[in-house]
């Protein structure tokens, strides 16, 4: 029970933010990847995402150094998708899911839903937590116009 309550107030205290960049900005993103193969392409895929990957906040609410290892205290994490059409119109969604972190499973943790103006063609969705991460392993899935297209994982620990 005491778990279960724990991850309603994270819930709660989520604060989804939806930013955007436009398809021409860069960002000062690393190259430190995990090799552990973290993004797939699903089944359902159209190829309308190019790359997805996860990222550190950088300080100003935008996101920096690429990774998909997380300390507790990263409270702001990033999901990037680079499409690969910049199409105004296209609907983007980041579904935020928790693998298996501290006794919980295989939950949900919260959806952002996007859709992008003229020459988007990189998006990003981020959650805020206001207290430490808990620790263990976590997924992205993104649609694009409703179409599963990619998931990646990370980890908190």
């Amino acid at each position: 029970m005491k778990r279960h309550s724990a991850w309603l107030a994270v819930n709660l205290l989520l604060f989804p933010v939806l930013a955007c960049s436009l398809g021409k900005k860069s960002t000062n993103v690393s190259t430190n990847r995990s090799t552990d193969n973290s993004v797939l392409s699903d089944a359902t895929s159209t190829g309308a995402i190019q790359e997805l990957h996860m990222a550190k906040d950088d300080g100003n609410g935008d996101p920096g150094e690429e990774t998909n290892a997380f300390s507790p205290g990263d409270r702001t994490i990033h999901c990037v998708a680079r499409l690969a059409e910049a199409k105004a119109g296209t609907k983007i969604k980041f579904s935020w899911f928790i693998v298996d972190a501290e006794g919980s499973k295989n939950e949900k943790i919260k959806d952002i839903d996007y859709t992008t103006r003229a020459l988007e063609n990189i998006v990003h969705g981020h959650l805020t937590l206001p207290e430490n991460w808990p620790g263990g392993k976590y997924k992205v899935e993104v649609f694009v116009n409703g179409n599963l297209e990619k998931t990646t994982q990370y980890s908190v620990g």
